[in-house]
């Protein structure tokens, strides 16, 4: 048997036990039948509702013990719906599915009859058949350009390198939006929004070309460079990216600010701490200082953070917009229909197990009326196990419906609770002293985590009969279709929603927070406050930072990367993160498991006052008020600081 079989079978599952992506999986390895694997894997997963089917209607094949159920689907794609419809190679596996050829063959003849279609192409359901696809995003690194007052040269140039290469460059878009466009696998055009951004065909692979090896380019969704593009910070400003790993968006706010001001990356996974510095360091990022720590846990009083004017918040969510990475092929919920319940119900509508019998036979020897009686104790015995068969299907059905409707309960409940941890981080950043925009985005297409969330904060900010603080800024108003849901709160559709229909991105959601000028805002306590978000001020939460410049000491494969290394490392980095998408399930839950709602004994939510230490005290102010009852009071900070005042004593003695 071919080894890209058994390869694609183990990624098939993989993706049934929801361990990854389609394209993270299949090229995780060095494997040299990965490209043949990852179509084989795509095509498999399209028709596996319709090989489902055709296995229940195989009588035996599910009882095979030398064949497993991944594996079965990959051969069965490959027997009846390949171009060339064979498996290849040998062995066992082969020996036993062609033993059910002929019933699956009937199987898929008697399928195509009962839904009125010829070929198999349409037996697959109409998100398969036309799924949304998006484009190739890929963002120009001008950070890379040697004279940054010469950015439009430098655009121009990376443009011209791949029309050397063949590729196709239309000046202009074809068509009068990017919802229409339509692109051959060698033409590529130029974003109309953001000239850094290039578009090209889906299918393009350009994990190993060498721009990338590079950094003068970075794939990254378009929807996912809008919260830089919208938060715009100058020249010279300083900023916080608030949950800044993988470090995409990071690297576009240091573009913006052509590498000059500071730049504040906040990851607390020490891990995605390193894909981000990778990333930066490639990019040429060189204003960037990352710290190890939970955003939540810096002090707004802090001289470091004094000036930070900027804050960026594209905190954790529920990743439900997230379509570039082939989810519409996984298994959803209720696609495993391995029973036709519907033949059963047609035999019992067809036969009357409750049929009277003719009483007038009285004339009739014993012998029929033993006859007769053993037809009457047969007849029940059949319908009796009918209706069992039915009323176990029933059951199953019913047990199958409670099941979705308690993981909709379920993701409702895991939806606000990440909505209230998004509302934490943009709350914490609105009370850094001399803050003036924050801008909020997701990749949810959930209203409880986008408008309602900017509600929420905008009550807090703004509350009755008070003078309004803080505003939404208007951005891109140009954009009319993409607009966010304008009945939620005032203004509310001055943020923006992107959607694949509309503008073939990833679903995607921005909004931006501007101080009024002038306004005097005081930090008051929160009435309801849904988590536990009291900063932490013991030694062992002091923040861990890590400096990147020139003094770093960096491992030998950052400093002298091989082509052979950078390319291992440039899969492994953006097969996972081709989009920014940072919302891998396991990491949702380890962003958000400190921060659960508490309920009381009757269920009902326990309001946690989060600023309860800071009530009365203006943002900005003196230390002697915000930041008085947070100066080091254990014996380990007490040493520390003994200790930093030695030297100071020792000059004066001298």
């Amino acid at each position: 048997m071919c080894d890209f079989y058994i390869y694609a079978s183990n990624v098939i599952d993989k993706l049934i036990l929801k361990k990854g992506s389609i394209k993270g999986l299949t090229y995780r390895d060095d494997n040299k039948t990965s490209k043949t694997s990852y179509a084989l894997v795509c095509e498999t997963l399209k028709y596996k509702d319709i090989i489902d089917e055709l296995i229940a209607a195989t009588k035996g094949i599910e009882k095979e013990k030398n064949i497993k159920y991944s594996l079965l689907l990959v051969m069965i794609y490959e027997l009846l719906f390949s171009a060339n419809k064979s498996i290849k190679g040998g062995g066992i596996a082969k020996k036993v599915l062609m033993n059910y050829k002929t019933q699956l063959s009937s199987a898929l003849a008697r399928m195509k009859v009962k839904n009125k279609v010829v070929e198999d192409k349409d037996l697959l359901p109409e998100h398969i058949k036309n799924p949304v696809i998006l484009p190739r995003y890929v963002r120009i690194n001008t950070l890379k350009s040697k004279d940054q007052s010469k950015l439009p040269q430098f655009i121009q140039s990376t443009i011209e390198t791949f029309k050397s290469e063949g590729y196709e460059f239309l000046d202009k878009l074809p068509v009068p939006s990017i919802a229409d466009l339509k692109l051959s696998e060698k033409q590529f055009c130029q974003d109309p929004d953001f000239k850094e951004i290039l578009i090209f065909h889906s299918q393009i692979d350009l994990h190993d070309h060498k721009l990338l090896l590079s950094g003068d380019i970075i794939l990254q969704d378009k929807a996912s460079c809008l919260p830089s593009y919208v938060l715009n910070p100058p020249e010279n400003a300083t900023c916080i990216d608030s949950c800044s790993a993988p470090g995409n968006k990071t690297s576009l706010l240091s573009a913006i600010m052509k590498n000059t001001g500071k730049i504040f990356a906040i990851e607390k996974d020490k891990t995605r701490l390193n894909t981000l510095i990778k990333l930066t360091t490639r990019s040429n990022c060189k204003n960037i200082e990352t710290i190890n720590d939970s955003f939540l846990n810096l002090k707004w009083d802090d001289p470091k953070f004094e000036n930070v004017e900027y804050i960026l918040c594209d905190p954790s969510c529920s990743g439900s917009g997230i379509v570039n990475r082939l989810d519409y092929l996984l298994p959803t919920k209720g696609s495993d229909n391995l029973e036709n319940i519907e033949e059963p119900m047609e035999i019992e509508s067809t036969t009357n197990p409750t049929k009277p019998t003719n009483n007038n036979n009285n004339n009739k020897n014993t012998n029929n009326i033993d006859n007769i009686n053993s037809k009457k104790r047969k007849k029940p015995m059949k319908s009796s196990k009918k209706e069992q068969q039915v009323s176990a299907q029933e059951l199953e059905q019913k047990e199958k419906q409670l099941k979705e409707e308690q993981e909709i309960q379920a993701e409702k409940k895991r939806n606000q609770q990440l909505a209230d941890f998004q509302l934490s981080i943009i709350r914490h950043a609105f009370g850094f002293p001399n803050v003036k925009k924050v801008a909020y985005s997701t990749c949810s297409i959930h209203q409880v985590e986008n408008e309602d969330v900017v509600k929420r904060a905008l009550e807090e900010l703004n509350p009755p009969g008070s003078p309004p603080t803080w505003e939404l800024v208007n951005i891109l108003p140009n954009w009319k279709d993409s607009r966010g849901f304008s009945d939620v709160c005032p203004n509310s559709s001055f943020t923006v929603r992107m959607s694949p229909q509309k503008d073939k991105t990833i679903g995607f959601y921005v909004a931006l927070f501007q101080k009024l000028p002038q306004s005097n805002s005081t930090l008051k306590p929160v009435s309801k406050v849904e988590t536990k978000l009291q900063p932490k001020s013991s030694e062992t939460d002091k923040v861990k930072e890590t400096n990147m410049n020139t003094n770093i000491e960096k491992p030998k494969s950052i400093l002298k990367p091989t082509k052979q290394s950078k390319k291992r490392e440039l899969e492994e980095d953006n097969n996972n993160n081709d989009d920014d998408e940072k919302i891998e399930s396991e990491n949702v839950k380890e962003s958000t498991k400190d921060y659960v709602p508490e309920f009381d004994i009757e269920g009902k939510q326990k309001p946690v006052d989060l600023f309860s230490q800071f009530k009365g005290v203006k943002i900005g102010s003196s230390s002697n008020n915000v930041g008085a009852n947070t100066t080091a009071t254990t014996p380990l900070q007490k040493e520390q600081k003994n200790k930093s005042k030695t030297p100071l004593k020792k000059l004066k003695t001298q």
